[in-house]
């Protein structure tokens, strides 16, 4: 039975996976911001250590933690804001250094696998989700990652990234009930057409979190429809 921490377990894509590890009979701690800060190291590391005491030890983590900066005024780089910038950066990528660290320390003694969610937006430019401090946050996410994996290896420690296309989530409201985007769904993710679900996502999470890719790290699992194929 594996014993995982999911932060942002109350997030769309974390509470799927949340709810997809405990149907496979993993026993789960989640977090969110209701209980552990994970944008300092402080929190991330109490975050560790709480789900290390309630489950008795950890084999998993998985790192849903995003945010989007429209609100604040992310957007094209000429016209991103200081606060969009730095809180985005705060959320989506301090975050996910900060969990990482403190999960390579906890799984080192009997291994495991640590994965973090991603984004299409990486990879790719679109003028309708030209948004530079969300995607440049998600595209520090590969070195940080792979850096980790490098770490954790000799422990038998895995590290891995699940790139998410646009998922049907809060967050994605703005596109989700765009008409003029929903209309270009067919060339934004040819496969299927349509947005992905937060269960999708999650199936991803789940085979990084299993066994079965026991030989697999350092590497980006696209869930995007195809998005990236552009």
């Amino acid at each position: 039975m594996k014993r995982v921490l999911i932060a942002g377990a109350h997030g769309g894509i974390g509470a799927a996976c949340a709810s997809a590890a405990q149907a496979r009979g993993c026993q789960v701690a989640g977090v969110d911001r209701g209980t552990f800060d994970i944008t300092s190291a402080a929190g991330a590391g109490a975050a560790v250590a709480h789900a290390v005491d309630q489950l008795g030890g950890l084999d998993g983590i998985v790192h849903a933690v995003g945010m989007s900066g429209r609100g604040l005024g992310d957007g094209p780089a000429g016209q991103c804001s200081d606060e969009a910038w730095q809180k985005v950066f705060r959320v989506n990528l301090d975050s996910a250094f900060y969990l990482i660290r403190a999960g390579l320390n906890a799984l080192s003694a009997g291994g495991g696998s640590i994965v973090v969610i991603g984004s299409a937006l990486a990879a790719t430019l679109d003028a309708d989700f030209l948004t530079v401090a969300y995607a440049t946050a998600k595209g520090a996410l590969l070195p940080l990652v792979r850096s980790a994996a490098f770490s954790g290896a000799p422990h038998g420690v895995r590290v891995n990234i699940v790139a998410a296309g646009l998922v049907d989530t809060p967050m994605a409201r703005r596109a989700m009930t765009d008409p003029a985007i929903q209309q270009r769904m067919p060339g934004l993710m040819p496969l299927g057409q349509r947005a992905c679900t937060p269960e999708e996502v999650a199936e991803a999470v789940m085979w990084l979190l299993s066994d079965a890719s026991s030989r697999t790290t350092g590497a980006v699992i696209p869930v995007d429809g195809g998005w990236q194929l552009r």
